[in-house]
């Protein structure tokens, strides 16, 4: 029995030569390609992926988003993020939205593949250069309930910024779907980050999070 595998990822060559990776396993078979979130949700319909192998930074939708409208249409498939992001927050909330696995795209093959393979199980997977981040309660932990105190310092506009940054979308992306101009982003992103005194990217995501600020995105 072998395994189908969607793969989800904007770079064609990425994915021409991750599917000839997988089909060297003889339990592994590539049942379709996508270039983006839109694309992913299409063929899933058509080509009964068990297995979608997702990029976080896509077009359009964010691969987080893109995670939760897959598991809310075909709540049977694993989903396995295939990122750059060595990141705690975003492997907090992709677990909370019911990913399986965790894969970084420096990863040697053997990882990619074991991942699928425990994900198809139903088992998680953590790439093992990530297990002493988030080895932790945070994993798979319920997002913390908004916060109205330290939420209150930022406006409403403010708080969709924020949520769509956390994303993973560029200032261009953020204000396509708000709008407004890419330099309006830039502004109220530096506001956002002088009114909660934040440093880094990471602690915008923490903050999204633990407020609440991904669920509508």
């Amino acid at each position: 029995m072998t395994i189908p595998i969607l793969i989800v990822d904007d770079h064609a060559v990425f994915r021409s030569g991750l599917k000839a990776l997988l089909e060297k396993e003889p339990d592994l078979r590539v049942v379709g390609e996508a270039g983006d979130g839109h694309q992913a949700l299409d063929l899933l319909a058509s080509v009964k992926a068990e297995v979608v192998l997702l990029d976080i930074t896509l077009p359009g939708l964010s691969g987080s988003r893109v995670a939760e409208l897959i598991l809310e249409r075909f709540p049977r498939t694993a989903i396995v993020m295939l990122t750059m992001h060595e990141d705690e927050y975003y492997l907090q909330e992709l677990f909370r939205v019911g990913v399986r696995g965790y894969i970084l795209k420096k990863s040697t093959g053997s990882e990619v593949v074991s991942a699928i393979r425990a994900a198809h199980r139903g088992d998680t997977y953590i790439d093992p250069a990530l297990t002493n981040l988030l080895v932790s309660p945070y994993v798979g932990a319920p997002a913390a309930k908004k916060d109205a105190g330290r939420l209150g310092l930022l406006s409403q506009r403010e708080q969709e910024v924020c949520g769509l940054l956390a994303h993973g979308f560029t200032n261009n992306e953020v204000a396509n779907k708000l709008c407004i101009s890419p330099r309006t982003v830039e502004t109220h992103r530096i506001n956002i980050m002088n009114k909660l005194g934040l440093k880094t990217r990471a602690e915008l995501v923490r903050f999204s999070i633990d407020h609440g600020l991904l669920e509508t995105h």
